[in-house]
């Protein structure tokens, strides 16, 4: 069989860009994981790098927040102040979705918690073995060369699902946690 010097050139083109879409999936899938990484071990500074400038997330109890600073103050800064367990993370599943060449992605990914420590009145109780399941819907930007968070959402799903925004706020505003019958939702 031979092959003209176009239909050579036509396979190499295609072979560049199916190359460049799996290097681009493996490039999101670690900063993903770098992410997972520095929040399984409390390690908060610099964690807003990992977003771009304008990134929008939607992230459990932290309500809605647009760009940077916002996402600092709201969710990393509180974070770092209230959050002293020793929990694992679980990172899974991911479907990303790119075209060849694009700067814009899309991924979801499957969460998992291993809960050890649970805040009392009295400090922390250590129990082995609980666990959450949650999910992460995610845009990612090329800025740079470098992928990044554009847009984050994330609920947790298993074994009780996270209430609606509205309801997560009514709950916050609440000093008494909230039994109901899918469990304990806490403030």
């Amino acid at each position: 069989m031979i092959v003209t010097t176009e239909e050579l050139m036509a396979r190499l083109r295609h072979a560049e860009a199916r190359l460049q879409r799996l290097d681009d999936i493996e490039a999101i899938k670690s900063l993903h994981r770098r992410y997972i990484r520095k929040l399984a071990d409390r390690d908060w500074d610099g964690m807003a790098d990992f977003f771009t400038d304008d990134a929008v997330t939607d992230i459990r109890w932290h309500g809605r927040t647009e760009g940077k600073q916002q996402l600092i103050e709201q969710v990393f800064d509180e974070l770092h102040k209230l959050v002293k367990s020793a929990d694992g993370y679980i990172l899974s599943s991911p479907v990303i979705e790119i075209d060849a060449g694009a700067d814009v992605a899309y991924g979801e990914w499957t969460w998992h918690r291993h809960i050890c420590e649970f805040r009392t009145t009295g400090g922390y109780m250590r129990v082995w073995g609980p666990w959450l399941e949650g999910r992460y819907r995610c845009q990612y930007e090329r800025v740079g060369g470098e992928w990044k968070f554009k847009d984050m959402w994330f609920r947790v799903v298993l074994p009780d699902a996270d209430p609606e925004q509205h309801e997560m706020r009514e709950r916050i505003a609440g000093a008494e946690p909230h039994v109901t019958g899918e469990g304990i939702m806490q403030r």
